[in-house]
C-alpha cells in the first residue's frame, strides 16, 4: 500500500526497537499528559486486512483481532483504532471502493471497548485521520506498514511487524541478539528522515516522489519517472516547492503557479544542472505533460479530509482521556459470544495464558495513576491498608480491581489475599532492549467472576 519502494528509500533512517522498551520508556516513564502510556493510532482497515488469515475457529477474522488486542494490551500502550468514514476517496489504486461499514466493524468495536482502548471514526480515510492527530500530539505514534502517512503529515510511524506481511517474513527485523522475536520492528521519524545525510526528505519531497511514481490515488505517475529520477527531482527542491505552494495558495494561485514549476523541472530533466539525476532526460522532458501534478491528487495529501477540515467539536470528537481499563467480565461475555471455547472453564483457561499478563499491567499502571492522583492532591504517603492493619500489594486492592476492570462484581476477597504474592525473577533481555523485568506470580482470584 501507499507509494512503491519508499519504506526502502526511508531505511537509512529507521531505529530498530522493542516495542516493549517504546512504549514503557516514552509511554508510561515519559508519562505523557500523566497518561502512563504511549499514545498509539491504529487504522482498523489494516487489522481488518490481516484478520483474513485468521483461518482457525469460530469467527476466525475477530478470533485473530481478539489476540491481537490481548497482545497490544501486554504492554503499556494507549491505542486508538480510527475507521475509515463515510468521506473517503469512491476509488483507490484503481479499484472502486465501498463506502458501507466492514462487516468486522461491529464485532471489532466490542473487542476494542472490552479491551478498554478507545476508536473512532474519520470524516474520511482513517490514516489521514490518524497522521493528522499525531501531528497535533494527540498521539504519540501510529503502527503501520502504509507509508501514506507521512504524506498526510505523521512524524511517527512504527511498521507494523506482524509476520503475515511479505516483506517482514523475508527480512525480519531481529533484536540484538540476533532473532527474531516478533517484539522488534523499525520506528521511522519525520526527523529522522529530514536529517538523516542519507535520505534528507521533507514531506513535501515524499508527496513529490509519490506524484512522480505512483500511489493509491494514481498508480501510474508521471510515465517513464522511476525512483532515482524522482530523487534526483527532489534535490532540485522540485517538492519543497509544490508543497509550499499547494499549502499557501488558493487553488486558482496554484494553477497559475505550476506551469513555470512544469519549465523548471523541464529544464532540468533537459540539463541535469548540477548531477543530481545522473544523466540528461531529454525524451521525459518533452513528454512530460501539462496535467502533471493531479491538482485533486496533491491537495488530497496536502489538505486531507480529516476532523481539522470538518466541525466535530459538538461531538466532543477529540475528547479523549485515555481512562478506560480492560473490562474482563465484558471480555469474557465477548468471547462467550462469538467464540467455540467462550464457556467458562474454557474462557478461565484461555484468559490464565492469554489475558492475565496484560490485565495485571494494566492494573499496576492504574495503581501507579491513582497514587500519582492523591499525592497530586493531599501530602500522601502511599499504602494499601487492610482492615487487619497488614499491608497488601501496593495498588493493587480489590476495590481498585472491581471500580476499574469489570462491569459486573468479581470474587469478593480477603483484604489481605493479594493479587502479587511475590517476585520470582528479575532480567534484562534482548527482547526488551535491556529493560529491567520482573517475574511475578499472581493469584488471579481477584480477576474471575463468583460462580
Amino acid at each position: 500500500m501507499g507509494v512503491p519502494g519508499l519504506w526502502k528509500e526511508l531505511a537509512p533512517a529507521a531505529k530498530v526497537r522493542s516495542l516493549t522498551e517504546i512504549a514503557v520508556v516514552e509511554g508510561f516513564e515519559a508519562n505523557p499528559n500523566g497518561c502512563r502510556g504511549f499514545r498509539l493510532g491504529i487504522d482498523a482497515s489494516i487489522w481488518f486486512f490481516h484478520a483474513a488469515y485468521g483461518k482457525e475457529g469460530e469467527n476466525p477474522e475477530l478470533r485473530t483481532l481478539f489476540f491481537r488486542c490481548a497482545n497490544l494490551m501486554r504492554s503499556p500502550f494507549l491505542p486508538l483504532f480510527v475507521f475509515d468514514g463515510p468521506l473517503r476517496p469512491k476509488v483507490k489504486r484503481n479499484k472502486k471502493i465501498h463506502r458501507e461499514m466492514h462487516k468486522l466493524s461491529h464485532g471489532m468495536k466490542q473487542i476494542v471497548e472490552a479491551f478498554g482502548f478507545e476508536w473512532r471514526t474519520a470524516p474520511g480515510e482513517a490514516e489521514a485521520e490518524l497522521a493528522y492527530l499525531n501531528r497535533i500530539g494527540v498521539l504519540d505514534g501510529i503502527l503501520s506498514d502504509d507509508v501514506d502517512n507521512f504524506l498526510f503529515g505523521a512524524t511517527t510511524v512504527i511498521r507494523n511487524p506482524s509476520n503475515n506481511l511479505s516483506g517482514n517474513r523475508a527480512n525480519p527485523v531481529l533484536n540484538s541478539d540476533g532473532r527474531d522475536d516478533k517484539n522488534h520492528t523499525k520506528v521511522y521519524c519525520l526527523q529522522d528522515i529530514t536529517e538523516h545525510p542519507d535520505v534528507s526528505f521533507t514531506r513535501g519531497d515524499m508527496i513529490f516522489i509519490g506524484l512522480c511514481s505512483g500511489g493509491d490515488y494514481d498508480t501510474s505517475g508521471m510515465t517513464g519517472c522511476g525512483p532515482n529520477i524522482a530523487k534526483g527531482l527532489v534535490r532540485y527542491g522540485f517538492g519543497r516547492s509544490l508543497y509550499e505552494a499547494a499549502k499557501n495558495l488558493s487553488r486558482d494561485e496554484l494553477e497559475d503557479f505550476l506551469p513555470n514549476w512544469r519549465n523548471e523541472i523541464r529544464h532540468e530533466l533537459r540539463t541535469d544542472s548540477k548531477g543530481y539525476i545522473g544523466s540528461k532526460r531529454r525524451a521525459l522532458a518533452s513528454s512530460l505533460p501539462d496535467a502533471f501534478p493531479d491538482v485533486d491528487i496533491l491537495l488530497s495529501y496536502v489538505n486531507p479530509l480529516t476532523s481539522e477540515r470538518v466541525a466535530r467539536a459538538k461531538d466532543n470528537y477529540l475528547d479523549l482521556t485515555w481512562a478506560k481499563e480492560p473490562n474482563l467480565a465484558k471480555l469474557a461475555s465477548t468471547c462467550e459470544f462469538y467464540f467455540e471455547w467462550g464457556y467458562r472453564d474454557a474462557i478461565i483457561k484461555r484468559f490464565k495464558t492469554v489475558i492475565w499478563h496484560g490485565a495485571v499491567l494494566r492494573i499496576l499502571r492504574r495503581g501507579v495513576l491513582d497514587l500519582e492522583e492523591k499525592r497530586r492532591g493531599r501530602d500522601f504517603v502511599p499504602s494499601t491498608p487492610t482492615k487487619n492493619g497488614k499491608p497488601s500489594a501496593e495498588g493493587t486492592p480489590s476495590k481498585l480491581i472491581t471500580k476499574h476492570f469489570s462491569s459486573m462484581t468479581l470474587n469478593p476477597v480477603e483484604d489481605d489475599d493479594r493479587l502479587i504474592t511475590r517476585i520470582t525473577s528479575t532480567r534484562e533481555h534482548a527482547f526488551t532492549d535491556g529493560l529491567l523485568e520482573y517475574r511475578l506470580e499472581i493469584r488471579p482470584r481477584q480477576l474471575v467472576l463468583p460462580s
